[in-house]
């Protein structure tokens, strides 16, 4: 199968490229918000690079968030408009899932954490029976205040966030912040997860997808706090 998997939900970017034959193209755009301008090239140098075209994927899949409002906007239109182009499935999958399967296989709870800006954070928590067990989600994805999330946080919590730097004074003692390089999305991660999705069937209709914002942005808030 040949599979294409993007996400531009923060400022860490990934696209790869999942071919028949299990060989992995995998592209990291440069950091920053500049998704909008580097993504269409990405998608084409991949394409390249394994002698397809667009019409040779058989589904895309794509990060849906939560995470930065523009980022989601970029990536999840690109993906809705190949696999309508296409008519091929859409693969819907959660940012905070890609992020926690970074985590090191001993690590048995597992809190990714992006921040949400206004002092709040997106986080999910995930758990493992026994290290090199897979992980297991234990809760929504779902935004909450910086410090009711650092409260909350379970003893020997594993935390991936990519701007650590934001919440590590928030972090109790019985916690541990991960490397900021573990808290980007990875090509391989992202294949894998896309891939157990598809063949779980956990398929999004093209049409009516959309990001998972989880609240409402500070320029619907300003617009609708005007005098009408």
């Amino acid at each position: 199968m040949n599979l294409l998997a993007l996400d531009t939900s923060t400022l860490h970017s990934a696209v790869a490229l999942g071919l028949d034959d299990g060989e992995c193209l995998i592209v990291q755009p440069e950091p920053g918000p500049k998704h909008g301008r580097l993504l269409v090239p990405a998608i084409r140098d991949l394409l390249d690079r394994a002698g397809l075209r667009p019409h040779d994927l058989d589904a895309v899949a794509v990060a849906i968030g939560p995470g930065s409002f523009t980022g989601l906007r970029v990536g999840v239109t690109a993906a809705k408009t190949l696999a309508f182009a296409i008519g091929c499935p859409i693969v819907p999958v959660s940012t905070l899932e890609i992020l926690a399967c970074n985590a090191p296989i001993e690590a048995l709870q597992v809190v990714p954490a992006i921040d949400a800006q206004r002092g709040d954070l997106f986080s999910a928590s995930f758990r493992r029976n026994a290290p090199g067990d897979p992980l297991l989600r234990e809760s929504t994805d779902r935004i909450m205040p910086a410090d009711t999330w650092a409260a909350d946080l379970p003893t020997g919590a594993y935390v991936l966030c990519p701007t650590p730097d934001r919440i590590a004074a928030a972090i109790p003692d019985h916690a541990t912040i991960g490397p900021p390089e573990l808290a980007r999305p990875h090509g391989r991660v992202l294949l894998d997860l896309a891939a157990r999705a598809l063949a779980d069937g956990d398929l999004a209709n093209p049409w009516t997808l959309e990001p998972r914002y989880l609240r409402r942005s500070a320029a619907e808030d300003k617009r609708d706090a005007l005098p009408h």
